[in-house]
């Protein structure tokens, strides 16, 4: 029903020099029921198109002056009328003269003289073609603009999420901090965060919410809010893992079951060299000693957060001496791939790792962003990434 009703109110313009021609097209049109519009010459046409915008065009090629190929030529080279459909009516039979039509981007032709039932049949099947096209701009313009207001919601997420994230580094005396934290999107579900108990004592947490993109990164404003609710009460690793777990678990149960998220706390004492840490299903971080060339993995069991009620997060410690440094990180940053399908892989992590262990903290985290890059080249990012580098200075 609207492909009639539309076909019916098309406005199609007839151009031509030969008055009876025109008269001719315009009678067998109306009968049919389009609004006609007519011009004489190419300059006329041109003009009239210009007040008003056409449906169809029906162009005659031998013109004086500016003739129907040049017309043709002038409106596909213009974006506001690229897409009207133009058939050139010609009493030309040459192959050479259809293919300099087809140049100047015709999209039909009908030849002189022309038969009734053959004309309206274009002027149907192109029309159809017009509508689709208008259909397809339509389209377009409501993604663009669901696009304008998604890239501003992105934009007012990224804005909260980054008040979320310290701004700072932990201002301690024998201890240095380097984070680096890249989202696939404007935001992420990586997450990262210092408490500072006292001149000594610091406490680290880092996360990643399955998933990327708004949803994770909305779920990491929640961990946000509950850690550091936590944190009030209790600095232990284990017991700061086990309440997070409980409560997370309740928030996701329903219809976010399945939802989890993976997270290290640690909580070094910089006096002491002495690090109390938990984990919950996080990749172990890496502990490299300054006088050695091995690169130790700080392992311990744990379920991720939101799968089981019941799981325990056990506190484990270890002593870091000054030239040590600890590096925390998420999956994502040895999840990249290049464009062979490489992916960077653990491995390659771990000895990236050990290869810049000599450097400062500062140094060494953008070396390992740095080469990381290297490897992806062009390719996207399949996962957010955060990175923390820990030093205990000399």
């Amino acid at each position: 029903m609207f492909e009639e009703t539309w076909e019916s109110s098309a406005q199609i313009l007839v151009v031509d020099d030969v008055v009876t021609n025109v008269e001719l097209m315009r009678l067998q049109l109306t009968r049919a029921g389009y609004q006609v519009l007519t011009a004489f010459n190419g300059e006329q046409a041109l003009e009239s198109i210009k007040r008003t915008l056409p449906d169809l065009i029906l162009l005659d090629v031998m013109m004086p002056g500016m003739n129907g190929f040049e017309v043709c030529a002038k409106l596909k080279e213009d974006p506001h009328t690229q897409l009207i459909p133009v058939v050139l009516v010609t009493a030309l039979h040459e192959v050479e003269d259809r293919i300099k039509g087809i140049e100047a981007g015709a999209d039909d032709f009908i030849s002189k003289p022309f038969n009734r039932v053959e004309l309206l049949t274009r002027v149907k099947s192109l029309l159809r073609i017009r509508k689709l096209y208008r259909q397809l701009e339509k389209s377009y313009r409501e993604i663009e603009s669901k696009n304008a207001i998604l890239t501003e919601e992105l934009r007012m997420a990224r804005h909260v999420q980054q008040h979320l994230l310290p701004t700072g580094y932990p201002s301690m005396e024998r201890l240095a901090f380097e984070v680096t934290y890249r989202p696939t999107i404007e935001i992420g579900g990586d997450f990262y965060d210092f408490i500072t108990v006292n001149k000594d004592e610091v406490g680290v947490f880092v996360s990643d919410v399955s998933g990327h993109g708004v949803s994770a990164a909305m779920l990491t404003m929640v961990i946000s809010t509950m850690m550091r609710s936590i944190t009030q009460e209790t600095l232990a690793p284990g017991q700061v893992l086990d309440r997070l777990n409980l409560q997370f678990g309740k928030m996701v149960e329903g219809e976010l079951t399945g939802t989890f998220v993976t997270a290290f706390s640690l909580l070094v004492n910089e006096a002491t060299g002495r690090v109390h840490y938990a984990n919950a299903g996080h990749p172990s971080p890496l502990l490299l000693r300054g006088d050695s060339d091995e690169v130790e993995k700080l392992d311990t069991d744990g379920f991720p957060l939101g799968l089981f009620d019941t799981a325990e997060y056990e506190s484990r410690e270890v002593d870091i001496l000054p030239g040590d440094k600890l590096v925390l990180y998420t999956d994502g940053i040895y999840d990249v791939v290049n464009e062979r399908k490489e992916c960077f892989g653990f491995s390659r992590f771990v000895a990236l790792v050990k290869e810049l262990r000599y450097l400062p903290a500062k140094k060494m985290a953008e070396a390992i962003m740095a080469r990381i890059s290297a490897f992806a080249q062009q390719m996207p990012q399949p996962d957010d990434i955060c990175l923390v580098v820990i030093e205990h200075l000399r």
